[in-house]
């Protein structure tokens, strides 16, 4: 205790050494905001305490650490213990990655609205069309890949001097001319931007993350959208130039860092949130290089020696020792959330009154009784820059339920009877002998081996010594095992086939029954992954887009986007839309169907559906027509087979605009006129 407060007042004695007499009255300004920081993190620790105590048995149960009382003759060291929780948290990860993150794609897409405003739907060139404008060889502009007159490709590059000639909105009434889709073109290269951004970022990693401490205790948290300047290392002639850009960045953050104010039910509802860092001597210095932060008091904190204090959870989560911890290690306390007007004012923060005269959001690191950053909330719209997701949401509470919790009944059931089935075979596969010790001789090893010679001073033969066979209750108690295993399946809604089991019998039996059994597991794993749209990824992408208007709007494509998460569109949506594609494209076999399809446009649509770039599969009408040619050369020279039939609009001919061959269905379809389309 002595050691305790020598310290505290050693390091009170250097605060004050380092602090000058024109900043105490800054402090002491200032302190209320800090105490209230303090409080309400006291307030959400008192809060959650019952959740920390069910995350500390799942991730107890996650490791295979028994938490279970034993007997007096039981070992706890020697004790049996069934790993049914981790492989089940592993399967339920594994099928809520692999189902949402479909090709290595972040789940998230931009779509036009239904109305795009703001930017045509359609467009195309009205009158008829000038050849001579499309230019000349050496005139410096170049046609892009399979453009022709008729698709007018090039009219997207924004350098070519024909671009917007004559082009206005919808199609042409004449008929004569083709058009393009502004709107669709301007989402491609959208969606282009923003996974860029998200591949840049490694957000894929972080949600990886996230996702997998949702399955383990409940409840996942990411953050961001913020501002970070990444170095590009690049040389130019051998000397090292690196280029420094601005990126959006996203990061994953444990729940266990996370204090919540205690009466939200959600993160909407909250009126702040605390993060709690813990810092090293180099990450508190790295803050000085960050935009905002006060040096002078990041230097005070440092030398005024470590403040850290290792919480009750932590020697379950984290497993470190708390010894090698003390002297190193610096608690910041990082505040979103409201203060009043007058507050801020006082602490010196620049805001616009006019949105809200009463309060302001604002962002406040917090270290050693010292503030080190305080600026109001710089991104628009604002928000509280956390996105809290459960696994099994908890309708009256914030944070959720995860596998470990859903299973801790069975999985302890199941852990008792193994114990029981091994403790009895211990004594069923081994014998106990009576001895009647008035019968031999006194002073014998009652020791029993191969060989052992016991002598006897009385009595009849055989009966000093007898062997007792225990009976085996083994099978009864793996039958029950079994039991609770099936419970297992129930009470996680994710069947132990699903993960690897051998020796299905019943219903897996069959490929039908198997089916059936996924299909119904599937539904617990639907559930999960909406629960991630709507909490997670649903706001995550918003907020992406409002960065990009606000730090990126250079290089944004004009438009009417809304960003739409796209994980349960990936579990289900995809598969479901090829299969109908293919449905589809066989009717094409029936010669009375097939004048009334548009070739083009489904096969465009059946490459987008498994993934591929249809401009670099697909051929348009010109090279169709060039290897339709090429084809029928090739196999009149081979067998003396009739060449295919090249439809009459690739010969230049009028034919049917709305049949199998129509050009229109390069790249859509044809609105009730008699134009080819691109």
């Amino acid at each position: 205790m002595a050691s305790i407060l020598e310290s505290t007042s050693e390091r009170e004695k250097k605060i004050r050494e380092a602090l000058g007499a024109e900043d105490i009255t800054q402090k002491v300004a200032i302190n209320p905001l800090v105490s209230r920081v303090n409080e309400y993190l006291s307030e959400a620790e008192s809060s959650r305490l019952p959740w920390e105590s069910q995350g500390q048995k799942n991730i107890k149960s996650y490791r295979g650490e028994d938490t279970d009382s034993f007997r007096d003759t039981e070992d706890p060291n020697k004790h049996v213990y069934i790993r049914t929780t981790t492989v089940k948290t592993r399967a339920a990860y594994s099928q809520i990655m692999e189902s949402i993150m479909q090709n290595s794609r972040f789940p998230l897409m931009a779509e036009a609205t239904p109305q795009p405003e703001g930017i045509a739907e359609y467009a195309s060139q009205q009158g008829t069309p000038q050849p001579e404008g499309v230019g000349f060889e050496g005139d410096g502009f170049n046609l892009a890949p399979g453009a022709t007159m008729d698709n007018m490709a090039f009219l997207e590059d924004p350098s070519h001097p024909q671009n917007g000639m004559n082009l206005k909105e919808g199609h042409d009434p004449s008929g004569q001319t083709a058009f393009i889709k502004p709107a669709e073109r301007a989402v491609e290269s959208l969606n282009k931007i923003l996974q860029d951004q998200l591949e840049e970022s490694n957000a894929h990693t972080e949600l990886r993350k996230s996702v997998f401490e949702a399955c383990l205790i409940g409840t996942g948290v990411m953050k961001g959208i913020f501002t970070e300047e990444k170095i590009h290392h690049k040389w130019k002639e051998g000397v090292y130039s690196p280029e420094r850009t601005k990126v959006p960045k996203i990061s994953h953050v444990s729940a266990w860092d996370v204090y919540v104010d205690p009466n939200a039910e959600c993160i909407e509802d909250a009126e702040w949130v605390i993060e709690r860092h813990r810092y090293s001597a180099k990450q508190m210095r790295d803050l000085k290089t960050k935009a905002f932060f006060d040096k002078e008091m990041i230097d005070r904190c440092v030398t005024a020696g470590s403040n850290y204090t290792d919480k009750s959870f932590e020697a379950t989560v984290r497993q470190d020792d708390v010894t090698l911890n003390r002297g190193r290690l610096w608690e910041v306390l990082e505040y979103w959330g409201y203060i009043s007007a007058e507050e801020a004012r006082t602490a010196g923060i620049k805001f616009n009154p006019d949105e809200n005269p009463d309060q302001v959001q604002v962002n406040m690191w917090v270290c050693n009784g010292e503030i080190l950053r305080i600026i109001a909330n710089p991104f628009l719209p604002q928000r509280l820059p956390y996105y809290i997701f459960n696994y099994e949401r908890n309708p009256y509470h914030l944070y959720g339920v995860g596998v470990p919790e859903a299973m801790e009944d069975s999985q302890k059931m199941m852990n008792g009877f193994v114990r029981l089935a091994v403790e009895n075979l211990a004594l069923a596969g081994n014998l106990v002998f009576d001895l009647d010790e008035t019968m031999l001789v006194p002073g014998q090893d009652m020791s029993i081996y191969p060989g052992k010679i016991f002598r006897r001073q009385s009595g009849q033969a055989g009966q000093a010594v007898q062997g007792i066979k225990f009976p085996s209750t083994a099978n009864e108690n793996i039958m029950m095992f079994r039991e609770m295993r099936q419970l297992a399946d129930e009470g996680t809604g994710i069947p132990s086939v699903s993960h690897g089991q051998t020796g299905v019998s019943g219903t897996g039996r069959t490929a039908s029954g198997l089916n059936t059994i996924l299909e119904g597991a599937s539904l617990n794993i639907k559930t999960v992954i909406r629960n991630l749209d709507d909490d997670l990824l649903q706001p995550l992408g918003q907020m992406l887009f409002h960065w990009n208007n606000q730090f990126n709007s250079d290089r944004l494509p004009r438009g009417d986007f809304e960003v739409v998460a796209t994980g349960i569109r990936s579990f289900t949506k995809q598969e479901i839309k090829t299969q109908r594609l293919q449905t589809f494209l066989q009717l094409s076999a029936n010669q009375a169907v097939a004048p009334m399809i548009k070739m083009p446009y489904l096969i465009r649509e059946l490459a987008k559906s498994m993934d591929l770039d249809p401009n670099a599969v697909l051929n348009d009408m010109d090279e169709a027509k060039l290897y339709a040619e090429i084809i029928g050369a090739a196999g009149g020279i081979q067998g003396g087979a009739a060449a295919p039939q090249v439809p009459a609009e690739l010969n230049g001919q009028q034919g049917n605009t709305e049949g199998a061959g129509n050009v229109g269905g390069v790249n859509g379809e044809v609105a009730g006129t008699n134009a080819p389309t691109a």
